[in-house]
C-alpha cells in the first residue's frame, strides 16, 4: 500500500463482496472488496502475479447450516465473512469455502504457555485460566439461547485471537447431531466438563504437586449433567462455582458465610466426622502464630480487664492443631482480622504474605471441603 502508513497486516477490514472463480489450472482466485478505513486515503493495485494467497476452509455443503452459526457475531464464536459453494473438478461432491475473520490458531497453542495455578500458591486455577474458561462459558450460553448448539465441543474446537495482548477465544468446527436440541445443547456443557478434565490432566502432568481439586469438582459436575432441566440455569450456576471464586469472593465466603454456619449444629457436626489431615497447624508462614498471639491480645483486654494473666492462662485461647472446628475458626478468623495480622505473616524467603495466599497455598483444599459439607454433600 501507498503511502506505508502502517504495517498492512494491522490495518482493520471488512469483507464487501466476494466470489471465486475456478481457474485453468484447478486453482481458485478469489476476487473480492474490503472496506478500509476512512482515515486511509492508500490505495493498493495488484498485478496478477502479486495476488495474496488466500487460504480457504473446505466442507461439504451439508455442514452449511452449522456455517450460519457463525454468522451469530458473538465475541466468542469465530465469524464467518464470506461463504460461496465450490465445485472443482478434483472434488467428487460440492463443497463449500468458508473465509473467516483472522485468529492466531488453536486453543491448545496458547494453553501450553499459560500458568495453570495461582500465583504464588500451588492450586488450580490461575486467573488466566479462569478468564479463558469463563469465555467459553458465555459462548456456550450464547448458542444455547439462539437455539442451536456446538456440537463436538472438545478442546481442538476452539481457537484463539490476541487482542490488545488479552486473549478471546473462539469456537469452531459446529457439527450436526441427530437427537434433541436440548439433549444437543446439554452435551456441549459436559464438552466443557471434558475440556476442564483435559487441562487438569495437563496441571498433574507439569507438576505432580499442584492441587486440582476445585478443577475436577467442576469438571466431574459437569460431566455428570443427565437431565436438560437445569439449562435454564447452568450458565449462573457454573459461574457461581469455586473454580471462578477470585480472593475477593473467597474472602466473604470466610468473613460471612462460615461464621454463620458453625452456629448451625449439623455443619458442626459434619466438619467433625470429616477426614480432615491432622494436625493442621504445621505451617501457614506465621498465620497460626499471628492469629495466637492476637486471640491473647483480645483475651487480655476484654477478658483479663487488661492485665496479662501469664502465658498458661493465654495458652487456653490459641487454637488446637488437633481440632479441626479450630481450625475453621482460626482461617475464618485470619480473613476477617487480616488488617492486624498480615504484618506478620511472611514466605520462605521473608516476604510478606496475604492471608488468603497462605490459606491457598498450605490449604488449598480447605475452601471447597467447607462449601461442599455446607451443602451437606457426601465425599
Amino acid at each position: 500500500m501507498e503511502p506505508a502508513l502502517v504495517d498492512e497486516k494491522l490495518i482493520p477490514w471488512e469483507l464487501n463482496k466476494f466470489k471465486l472463480n475456478p481457474s485453468r489450472n484447478g486453482d481458485v482466485i478469489a476476487h473480492y472488496q474490503i472496506n478500509k478505513p476512512s482515515d486511509l486515503t492508500a490505495t493498493a493495485q495488484l498485478s496478477p502475479m502479486a495476488r495474496p494467497l488466500v487460504c480457504l476452509h473446505l466442507k461439504e455443503s451439508e455442514n452449511l447450516p452449522k456455517i450460519s452459526i457463525m454468522n451469530l457475531r458473538h465475541r466468542y464464536i469465530l465469524r464467518v465473512e464470506a461463504v460461496q459453494e465450490l465445485q472443482l473438478p478434483v472434488l467428487k461432491q460440492k463443497n463449500i469455502a468458508v473465509v473467516v475473520e483472522p485468529h492466531d490458531g488453536p486453543l491448545t497453542c496458547f494453553l501450553v504457555r499459560l500458568v495453570l495455578t495461582e500465583r504464588r500458591s500451588n492450586a488450580v486455577p490461575s486467573q488466566s485460566l479462569r478468564d479463558v474458561i469463563r469465555q467459553i462459558v458465555e459462548a456456550i450460553e450464547e448458542l444455547r439461547i439462539n437455539g442451536v448448539y456446538h456440537g463436538n465441543l472438545t478442546i481442538h474446537n476452539i481457537y484463539h485471537s490476541r487482542v490488545g495482548g488479552a486473549i478471546v477465544v473462539k469456537l469452531v468446527n459446529f457439527q450436526n447431531r441427530d437427537i434433541e436440541l436440548e439433549a444437543a445443547q446439554l452435551m456441549d456443557w459436559v464438552g466443557l466438563g471434558n475440556i476442564l478434565h483435559t487441562i487438569s490432566t495437563a496441571a498433574k502432568f507439569r507438576d505432580n504437586t499442584a492441587s486440582c481439586s476445585i478443577i475436577d469438582h467442576l469438571a466431574s459436575k459437569l460431566m455428570a449433567l443427565t437431565s436438560t432441566n437445569c439449562l435454564p440455569s447452568i450458565k449462573k450456576d457454573t459461574l457461581d462455582d469455586m473454580f471462578f471464586w477470585d480472593t475477593r469472593r473467597r474472602t466473604m465466603f470466610y468473613i460471612h458465610e462460615i461464621p454463620k454456619a458453625l452456629n448451625d449444629n449439623d455443619f458442626v457436626t459434619r466438619v467433625k466426622n470429616h477426614a480432615w489431615p491432622l494436625p493442621w497447624d504445621s505451617k501457614h508462614f506465621g498465620l497460626v502464630k499471628a492469629m495466637n498471639d492476637y486471640r491473647e491480645e483480645v483475651a487480655v483486654r476484654d477478658k483479663h480487664k487488661g492485665v496479662n494473666p501469664g502465658p498458661e492462662v493465654l495458652k487456653q485461647y490459641h487454637c488446637n492443631g488437633q481440632d479441626p472446628i479450630h481450625n475453621v475458626q482460626c482461617m475464618s478468623g485470619a480473613y476477617t482480622h487480616q488488617d492486624k495480622i498480615e504484618k506478620d505473616i511472611k514466605d520462605d524467603k521473608d516476604k510478606r504474605m496475604s492471608v488468603d495466599v497462605a490459606v491457598q497455598k498450605e490449604q488449598p483444599e480447605l475452601c471447597l471441603a467447607l462449601r461442599r459439607l455446607l451443602a451437606g454433600e457426601a465425599f
